[in-house]
């Protein structure tokens, strides 16, 4: 509790406010990882930096209705595109708190970059000078791994496969809305083992299962029998766990016209899953070299 004595209303107030703007700020969810390109810079007050912020201040009203963004801004060296991907499971709410978010942070962390991502674990967000919606180059990969080891990996590695494999398949016959799927296999020692994978809907179907298949592939190099992990990149990413971290939900992938008919929306938690005590995940980050 703070006590201010015999002072001004105004000193009072003004201390409040600055009390909780602070504890807002530092309320902020931190980005998992986030890369600042350095190959092209923008000076402060240049059409660039307007055409970034404008950008980023009109992105969240052009939700396409499945928690996918995009839109450019400019023309010619000063042109911004950028794109926003929400996790195919989260309500209508944590998607704009999320990319309200990162619109605000991604700046911060970037100050002068005129080309940034930033993964939050529900949702994304990239900007830069050239050309986004679907670009499949993959510049760099971000890994994220469980610290434990499964008791059985040939085992473990063996349901895994299958079941990363059906949701590729799922996800990238998702149609032009939304590229997303989620399911569960039975592991080993009476393990169950939860997977998700997505892509950005603007990939066509090929693209969105060539891009998982990239990242799927890496498993065996860097989480050979890791109970957990995933593998970040702007246009498609994949999550695994021994414990349910995503929301179950009734909600179907959509497809193109004409509309399905009208369903009641789907239920979903009113918090989404915590991590178990205990499970820690370490970070780090691979360049792909062309």
């Amino acid at each position: 509790m703070f006590i201010l004595l015999g002072k001004p209303l105004s000193l009072l107030l003004s201390f409040l406010s600055i009390y909780l703007n602070n504890t807002t700020t530092l309320a902020q969810p931190d980005f998992l990882y986030h890369i600042c390109e350095n190959a092209a810079n923008y000076t402060a007050n240049s059409r660039y930096q307007r055409n970034l912020n404008t950008t980023l201040s009109t992105l969240p009203t052009t939700n396409n209705g499945f928690g996918f963004y995009n839109l450019t801004t400019g023309q010619g060296n000063d042109t911004v595109n950028s794109i926003a991907l929400c996790r195919g499971d989260i309500n209508p709410d944590i998607c704009q708190s999320c990319l309200n978010d990162s619109t605000v942070k991604l700046r911060q962390l970037c100050p002068n970059q005129k080309e940034a991502v930033g993964y939050y674990d529900n949702c994304l967000l990239q900007y830069s000078n050239q050309n986004i919606l679907r670009n499949t180059r993959v510049k760099s990969y971000v890994f994220m791994a469980n610290s434990q080891n499964s008791t059985n990996i040939d085992r473990f590695n063996g349901d895994l496969g299958p079941l990363l494999r059906k949701l590729r398949g799922d996800a990238s016959a998702g149609g032009p809305l939304q590229k997303f799927a989620t399911d569960n296999t039975s592991g080993p020692d009476f393990s169950t083992i939860y997977g998700l994978v997505q892509c950005t809907p603007d990939l066509s179907e090929t693209q969105c299962s060539d891009c998982l298949e990239d990242i799927i592939n890496r498993i065996a190099l860097y989480f050979n029998g890791r109970v957990g992990g995933r593998i970040l990149v702007p246009m498609c990413n994949f999550r695994y766990e021994t414990y349910r971290f995503y929301n179950q939900s009734d909600r179907v992938t959509p497809q193109p016209p004409p509309p399905p008919p009208p369903q009641s929306p789907p239920v979903l938690p009113s918090s989404p899953p915590v991590s178990p005590p205990g499970m820690h995940c370490f970070f780090f980050i691979g360049y792909k070299l062309n």
